[in-house]
């Protein structure tokens, strides 16, 4: 006899082939009727919303007079919500959006009287292997989730404990048939025999316990108010005595608190598409949504925060509120669903929409805060240098410069910086308007000069700044002639080579040299918005030869211009026609005085469908192993796929295309190369001797869903019986990426980070001016700033290596800044002197006993007062 622990719920995907609207509509009379019947009936014990916050404010937004009674039910422990603001995607999106996720939907669900305790995931593709530790960091002990166990390669049962790679442990519970096992319940004796009976025996044989999970709900079900009779019937029909009664995730999750000595351990990520469909390759779907999120995601991390923590820890206020309402407007894309971008595009639409309305307050935000900034600690005309990372730094840096003279020089501490004139444009004044007794007056403004310039900064402050004064020269500075000079380009680390076509790169400083260094791949998609499968009988078209553009070299920058035409059919239709088109990609590649990253900035307008395009970076390396980034760690996963018989054993291949947080590389014994990409989520290692890395670069398609995929047998996925055509998912427009390669003497995660650093946390300028006031929207309207006056050069704090700044986010619950550090290194390391006195807090700001030690990818967090 069992106790069968029935969770009444409803998945609310809040946008998919229907729109956020529709999602708000439905759910302000679903959720209403969740309300009305639990008030109504007491032996409906309780009711779950999906463990997410959004929908819950969507609701309320709709219905406000629901607002006391909900509360009511929610302190009542009747409706259950949060802990998540939306139910996130664990790879295509950054770690540190995964922990604002969980902390803004513990918030508001703490707002409504409780935040649920429980890490529910019901539909995430898959989980990265740190979960454990993002939960833990708040206080929760636990996941419940569907998709990626594998009990041959995990745990045989249901419950296991899961070990994050920090040392981060959580009782883990797989819904072994999903979230919509008993969806629809029924007490006739034929849906009881002919399903219930024999699904409970199945989770039975899965669980080696007594107490069973049966969850009771399906995508956007409403509430059945039969149901305490349906479980009652079923109770004493129950051929083997079980009981079956309404219970909710929290008392489940205690009963197996109890019981977690006996439970098997597991480590690693969870991504196996042995029961449930992971789709490996949704990385690659709808680039531009992935690549958006990307950019914000850095721009807020890498450059908003750390502004904002330097001004107000100057006394200089800030709207904190604009920095909540930006992260909710992106955390609303972070659904597992709407990253992924497998939704029809009137919802990708939406997406795309949203993403850019996050950008513009991030970035009008951070106008306001730097140019507030500027005007306490420099001069008209002085340039801002900031530096995000917790290290001295020194770097080439490109910035936008005005003056009113024709010829400049930058200085600093009076000691003059180098810099190259990269582009110099001569703009009109434009006239002053003003009004007087007489009617409107125009008085014509002088001309100005924009400047486009590549500098060397003087070292920088950890997370700090300087300033540069911009000053009129005697010296006639021109900027660098756009005339080809050979067809190679170097700096102290590397020389790249266009030789009869191909790239040859050598590293100066060991001397490996790797010859073919890029070509392209383009084959046909037949798959959908969920998944990229391959054409029967297609083969690959591929480009190694490229033609020179341009080579452009000065002191701090070399660069080299190049194009690869590639022949292809127009649709996947035409893949058996003879009848080929160009397309035409460009690559300009960058070298920077003393930087260690090969930079390469890929370009293209798509005009082909059903296709999926890689960039193969060729390696001097043989490896069966793959490395990549996940939150404050890296994964090495094996290479090739093992699965012969797979159809037998899988929902889907199990095919060795993996995804990253960012950074990729392949390593040997004394040596390694390293990819660094911005935005591009999706890679494979291809080739033995040697290897190379196969970087998506993106996949075009038509469709939502497609039936019986040569990688994914059965149904289509998301909509079954309906096909939803989606022409924007083709891509048919302009497409732009980048990525950074850099060669090293080993993968370790210190020497990733360090090389991330690099290419994700170089300083930004801002100049004090008034002559140019475009570039930033807000520059153009009025402050009333205070007179007040900061120094020159600042600094915030420092960090020793292998401690990695994750984050700089400001405090709810206080008026101060959390400084997030992770240790990149192998060993456990000291708290910092610097950082000793300071308390330590949790992701949701709650006081931790101090730890002396941070062990490997492990993270610790310091709350600092304003």
């Amino acid at each position: 006899m069992s106790q069968i622990h029935v969770i009444a719920h409803t998945h609310w995907d809040q946008e998919w082939y229907f729109t956020r609207q529709d999602s708000m509509v439905l759910a302000s009379y679903n959720f209403a009727e969740v309300i009305d019947t639990l008030e109504q009936d007491p032996a409906y014990h309780c009711y779950h919303l999906d463990g997410q916050m959004a929908v819950v404010d969507d609701f309320l937004a709709m219905n406000p007079g629901y607002r006391s009674r909900l509360e009511k039910l929610v302190r009542e422990k009747r409706v259950f919500v949060g802990p998540w603001y939306t139910q996130t995607d664990t790879y295509n999106v950054h770690g540190e959006s995964i922990i604002r996720n969980l902390k803004y939907g513990i918030l508001a669900a703490r707002s409504l009287g409780h935040a649920m305790q429980v890490g529910y995931l019901p539909d995430t593709f898959g989980h990265n292997a740190q979960m454990p530790t993002i939960l833990q960091g708040c206080n929760i002990d636990n996941i419940v989730f569907w998709r990626g166990i594998d009990p041959d390669r995990h745990a045989k049962n249901s419950q296991f404990l899961w070990r994050s790679p920090s040392g981060a442990t959580v009782i883990a519970c797989a819904m072994a048939l999903g979230y919509g096992a008993a969806k629809n319940m029924r007490s006739d004796a034929s849906h009881l025999q002919g399903k219930i009976f024999p699904m409970v025996d199945l989770l039975r044989s899965r669980a080696g316990i007594e107490d069973l999970l049966l969850p009771c709900g399906g995508d956007q079900v409403n509430i059945d108010p039969a149901l305490p009779r349906v479980l009652q019937i079923a109770s004493t029909s129950s051929p083997t005595h079980d009981k079956y009664v309404i219970s909710s995730l929290e008392h489940y999750i205690t009963l197996l608190r109890a019981q977690r000595e006996q439970f098997e351990r597991v480590e690693g990520e969870l991504k196996s598409p042995r029961y449930a469909r992971i789709h490996k390759t949704i990385g690659s779907v709808r680039y531009d949504i992935k690549k958006k999120n990307d950019e914000i995601e850095q721009y807020i991390l890498r450059q908003l925060e750390p502004t904002v923590a330097i001004a107000r820890h100057q006394g200089i206020p800030v709207n904190l509120d604009v920095v909540d309402t930006l992260w909710k407007k992106l955390l609303r894309s972070h659904a597992h669903d709407s990253i992924g971008g497998c939704n029809s595009d009137a919802t990708n639409r939406d997406i795309l929409h949203r993403l850019e309305q996050a950008e513009q307050l991030c970035h009008s935000l951070w106008n306001l805060v730097v140019r507030t900034l500027a005007s306490a600690c420099c001069q008209e005309d002085d340039l801002m240098l900031f530096n995000p990372l917790p290290v001295p730094t020194s770097r080439v840096v490109k910035a936008t410069l005005y003056s009113r003279a024709d010829t400049i020089t930058l200085t600093c501490r009076g000691l003059p910086i180098p810099f190259e004139v990269l582009d110099k444009e001569a703009l009109p004044g434009g006239t002053a308007v003003s009004l007087n007794a007489a009617g409107e007056s125009e008085t014509p403004l002088p001309p100005y000069f924009r400047w486009r310039v590549a500098l060397q900064t003087p070292v920088l402050p950890p997370v700090g700044y300087i300033t540069v004064q911009v000053e009129n020269s005697a010296a006639h500075v021109e900027p660098s002639r756009n005339i080809p000079k050979g067809r190679e380009i170097e700096n102290a680390a590397y020389r790249l080579t266009l030789d009869g076509g191909s790239l040859v790169l050598e590293d100066k400083r060991s001397g490996r040299r790797i010859t073919s260094l890029f070509s392209l791949e383009d084959c046909a998609d037949a798959g959908d918005s969920y998944d990229f499968s391959p054409l029967a009988g297609d083969e690959p078209t591929h480009c190694a030869h490229f033609t020179l553009l341009d080579c452009r070299k000065n002191a701090l920058i070399e660069s080299i211009s190049l194009e690869a035409l590639l022949y292809l059919p127009q649709a996947l239709s035409a893949r058996a026609s003879t009848a080929l088109s160009p397309l035409s990609v460009t690559l300009v590649c960058e070298l920077r005085h003393d930087d260690p990253n090969l930079y390469v900035d890929v370009s293209l307008n798509n005009t082909v469908r059903d296709h999926r395009l890689r960039l193969l970076i060729n390696s001097d390396i043989c490896t069966d192993r793959s490395i990549a980034s996940q939150p404050f760690s890296v994964i090495q996963r094996p290479t090739g796929m093992q699965e012969q018989n797979w159809q037998a054993r899988y929902r889907e291949m199990p095919v060795d295309i993996e995804t990253s947080e960012g950074i990729i590389a392949i390593a040997q014994a004394g040596k390694a190369l390293v990819v660094n990409s911005r935005g591009m989520k999706e890679f494979q290692i291809v080739g033995s001797e040697p290897t190379a890395i196969a970087l998506t670069l993106f996949k075009s398609t038509g469709v939502l869903g497609r039936s019986d995929l040569e990688w994914r047998p059965g149904r289509a996925s998301g909509i079954n019986n309906t096909v939803v055509c989606t022409p924007d998912a083709q891509l048919l427009k302009p497409l732009h990426f980048s990525f950074t390669v850099a060669l090293a003497e080993d993968a370790d995660h210190l020497t990733l980070r360090q090389l991330e650093n690099q290419v994700k946390g170089a300083p930004f300028t801002y100049q004090r001016q008034t002559r140019h006031t475009l570039d930033h929207r807000l520059e153009r309207f009025a402050l009333r700033l205070h007179d007040r006056r900061l120094p020159a050069d600042f600094s915030l704090f420092a960090l020793p290596e292998p401690l990695i700044l994750s984050a700089l986010p400001h405090a709810h619950l206080s008026q101060g800044t959390i400084i997030r550090v992770f240790n990149a290194g192998k060993q456990p390391v000291p708290v910092p002197a610097n950082l000793a006195d300071f308390p330590q807090v949790n992701y949701l700001e709650e006081r931790v006993p101090s730890v002396a030690t941070i062990p490997p990818s492990a993270t610790c967090d310091f709350l600092i007062e304003v």
